[in-house]
């Protein structure tokens, strides 16, 4: 069996990139995507010894990152920030490529969904099937069928109504 370093050494690279995205999906700040990504391996350093192999150590890596990224949304709504200065920044850069512009809007939009919608979303698009985005919420592959078409309705007329 291979040691605790090797296997902690590969998950690292193997689902550092994926991490960090899903992590910067949530903040909007490299800074704190950064360190979610190191409080997401540490936790995932600690825990490796106690990985029981019920499920891929992807469901688990994600599982793990999501909570974290979750806990920190609860700690800023604790202890609230005024994003209102950078958001009115942000509106005013000009875009040169309409594809960004359009990028742009998609993630303003999804910002504004709820905690579990915003995951859901962050995992499609990281092109996770959904019998695995299940397995990591907790629900049936159906449940996230049904979501995942009410979150794109969401998406869409929310993207419709800012035009």
């Amino acid at each position: 069996m291979e040691n605790k370093q090797t296997i902690f050494d590969e998950l690292f690279i193997r689902y550092r990139d994926w991490i960090y995205r899903l992590c910067y999906s949530y903040t909007n700040s490299e800074t704190e995507a950064e360190d979610l990504v190191q409080e997401c391996f540490s936790k995932v350093w600690l825990n490796l010894s106690d990985f029981q192999h019920r499920s891929d150590y992807s469901t688990w890596i994600y599982r793990i990152a999501t909570n974290t990224c979750l806990m920190q949304i609860r700690r800023e709504k604790n202890n609230p920030v005024d994003y209102r200065e950078q958001l009115q920044d942000k509106a005013l850069e000009e875009y040169n490529n309409d594809k960004e512009k359009q990028s742009e809007n998609l993630y303003r939009a999804i910002r504004k969904l709820n905690e579990m919608d915003r995951l859901i979303v962050s995992m499609v698009l990281e092109g996770i099937p959904q019998k695995q985005i299940g397995e990591v919420l907790g629900i049936t592959e159906n449940n996230v069928n049904v979501k995942v078409h009410r979150i794109k309705s969401q998406l869409k007329e929310m993207l419709l109504n800012n035009q």
